[in-house]
């Protein structure tokens, strides 16, 4: 297999790097809009965990993706030699000629990671649909393009465009609390709480928010500590959650689910008055 990888053109191997880093680069500003560290994006497992955040999964989903992968490895490392031997080798006199092994000798390796392959794809396909409704592309479209193209589909619609980041959706979906960050206030982030599941149009949800401290755990919230001005407000489904950043002390309008008045709007009204 390494002769064989040598005797691949540099052109090819110039499109699988650029193909690499548009993948790379995808992941990193994906990170970035939601809120978490974009350098997970280069360390393996990590950057499978913070992916599952991105959407709001539990971290535990994480073996979904990571559990087929050490299977199709372990296969490949096991029955090295009978997969090597499907590759063609360079003789000096003759050129390349095919391998002395046949797929007749390989059926394990390649049954095995083919059964470990499906359940993998199937999930990353879900994967893809849940970040394009995590930031707010919910039509047919958008997620057909995000599985078909998906590291330049991220990279360019959700990455680097003014797409935001609006909600964790698979939590959203089933009623479960979610974290968002406050990009207007650093190491401040939102506990939401859906008072239900999305039953017809997500904009008809009713979100409960909460301001928290940064002292908080990313994967099960065990050490969560509220800040002592932290107070709930409530607020309609089809409200842009990442750009709320409101003052929480006593911002809502009677039962009206409306944020009455946002920091920028205060901030302005303070300067006004300097």
């Amino acid at each position: 297999m390494i002769e064989f990888l040598q005797g691949i053109s540099t052109g090819i191997y110039i499109g699988l790097a650029f193909l690499a880093v548009i993948g790379l680069l995808s992941q990193m500003s994906l990170y970035a809009k939601a809120g978490q560290p974009a350098i997970s994006a280069l360390v393996p497992v990590w950057n499978v965990v913070v992916f599952i955040k991105v959407v709001g999964r539990p971290a535990k989903h994480a073996l979904f993706l990571i559990i087929p992968g050490l299977i199709m490895l372990g296969a490949a490392i096991a029955f090295w030699p009978s997969l090597d031997a499907l590759f063609p080798h360079h003789d000096p006199d003759a050129g390349w000629i095919a391998g002395p092994g046949s797929l007749k000798d390989a059926m394990v390796p390649l049954a095995i990671m083919g059964v470990a392959a499906l359940p993998l794809l199937f999930f990353m396909i879900i994967m893809f649909i849940e970040v394009c409704d995590s930031f707010g592309k919910h039509s047919t479209v958008d997620k057909i393009l995000c599985v078909i193209f998906n590291g330049i589909y991220i990279l360019i619609v959700l990455g680097v465009s003014p797409t935001p980041y609006e909600s964790a959706w698979w939590s959203r979906k089933r009623g479960k609390p979610y974290y968002m960050p406050d990009f207007n206030h650093k190491g401040k982030k939102y506990l939401i709480t859906p008072t239900e599941p999305i039953q017809d149009d997500y904009k008809n949800q009713k979100l409960k928010v909460k301001s928290i401290s940064k002292d908080w755990d990313p994967l099960g919230g065990k050490n969560l500590k509220e800040t002592e001005e932290s107070d709930e407000v409530i607020i309609a489904g089809d409200m842009k959650v990442s750009m709320l950043a409101a003052d929480l002390k006593g911002s809502t309008d009677g039962d009206s689910n409306e944020v009455k008045k946002s920091w920028q709007e205060e901030m302005k009204e303070k300067f006004k008055k300097d």
